[in-house]
Order: structure tokens, then C-alpha cells, then sequence
């Protein structure tokens, strides 16, 4: 399944400061009891790190542009809350900000518009050989075994669900089986779903969520 292309613009942002000589400091979460700082929790109540965001964004948790630069300014103004102005946390924190907004400001109207798109249901649609075929609107009981033709046919409209809608089929994924959900080892920001790992509930279940979603978007159309 191919990340929407507003994910790949953060993606590309992201691992900007991934490669910055100051990221590594920020990539994991802060163990406060190894650093020695039993405040830290008390100080800083929502806690964010480079490496949980990327993750996020695996999964789809992260679901549009604002939420993502919300999260990577978290980091950075925690940061800085944390540690005394001179400290050099504080001051790392404080250039990899300023790096942050200088590569995202210019991109952020372009982003917003990409998200704005597949939220629309623009997303990109992976070919399936069943053409022209409709969903059909029979109610199949969940045990009944999906075929490969169905299988198929299910993986492509699942990419033309909206972006929150993938976010959630990503997630959804995720929790019933992490093994499911891999990114592409050619290309990062894809992510590839091998939906042979899923029981049969649980593909009955995507099978009726983008049934619907077909069902409503027919219905505002007409």
C-alpha cells in the first residue's frame, strides 16, 4: 500500500533531522531514571521523541500535516523547557527547531493541499484485475473464507479509501497482526500489507468498512 503523498513529504522533512548532527539526542525517548532526572515526568507531561513520531506515522496515528509539526515542535519545546538556556540540550533543541521550521514553512501550504486531496479520496489506487467489477452488496458472514480474486480486489479499493480512513485500516492492521504492516525495503515510505497473515474476520470487516465508505461517497455524489 503506497503512503499517501503528504506522509512522504513529512517522511522527507523527518529524516532531515534524523541526519542533523544534533538528532540522534532527540530520536529516543527521555529515560529519565539512566539520566539520572526524577523530575523529568513532572516537568514534562507529554513526552515526545523523533523515533515515536516516525512510528506514528508507520501506523497511521499521525493523521495529518498539523498533527505531525505539532509533535516535532513538542520535541524540541520540551526540550528546552527541561534544560537551562545554556545547556547544550537546550541549545541543540533550539538549532534543530529553527532547522525544522526553515525546511517545513516553505513546504506547509503544499503539504496541506496533498493531505487536503487524499482526504478527498485522492489517494493513489493500486491496478486490480477485477476491472470494472462492483462491490457486491450481499451480507457475507465473516467466516466465510475470502478468495484470492476477493483478496485482491479488497487490497485495491482499500487504497482508495480517504486518509483517515487509511490511517485507521493501518492501525486496525497493526493491532490484529504487527507483522502484517512492513515497509518496503526498495522504498521507506511505502508500506506493504500482505493481507494473506489476516484471519477472516478481520478481512470481512475491511471488506464492510470500505463497502460503506463506497456507499456514502455514492450517495453524496448523487
Amino acid at each position: 500500500m503506497s503512503k499517501p503523498e503528504w506522509i512522504k513529504k513529512c517522511s522527507a522533512i523527518w529524516k532531515t533531522l534524523k541526519v542533523h548532527k544534533s538528532g540522534w539526542v532527540f530520536m529516543t525517548p527521555v529515560d529519565a531514571e539512566k539520566l539520572g532526572i526524577p523530575d523529568y515526568h513532572i516537568v514534562i507531561k507529554r513526552p515526545m521523541d523523533l523515533g515515536t513520531i516516525k512510528s506514528n506515522m508507520d501506523k497511521g496515528v499521525i493523521t495529518s500535516p498539523s498533527q505531525f509539526k505539532e509533535n516535532v515542535l513538542l520535541v524540541f519545546q520540551n526540550a528546552m523547557q527541561y534544560n537551562p538556556e545554556q545547556h547544550d540540550v537546550h541549545l541543540m533543541a533550539k538549532a534543530l527547531r529553527e532547522h525544522f521550521l526553515s525546511k517545513w514553512e516553505p513546504q506547509e501550504a503544499a503539504i496541506t493541499e496533498k493531505w487536503r486531496v487524499h482526504q478527498d479520496g485522492g489517494g493513489v489506487v493500486m491496478p486490480s484485475s477485477s476491472g470494472k467489477r462492483q462491490l457486491e452488496t450481499d451480507v457475507i458472514n465473516e467466516n466465510t473464507p475470502m478468495s484470492y480474486e476477493e483478496k485482491r480486489e479488497l487490497s485495491a479499493n482499500m487504497n482508495k479509501l480517504p486518509g483517515k480512513k487509511v490511517g485507521h485500516v493501518i492501525t486496525l492492521i497493526h493491532e490484529k497482526n504487527p507483522k502484517v504492516v512492513m515497509q518496503n525495503g526498495e522504498d521507506p515510505d511505502e508500506i506493504e500489507i500482505d493481507i494473506n497473515l489476516l484471519d477472516n474476520a478481520t478481512l470481512r470487516y475491511l471488506e464492510s468498512m470500505v463497502r460503506e465508505n463506497f456507499a456514502k461517497k455514492k450517495k453524496r455524489a448523487a
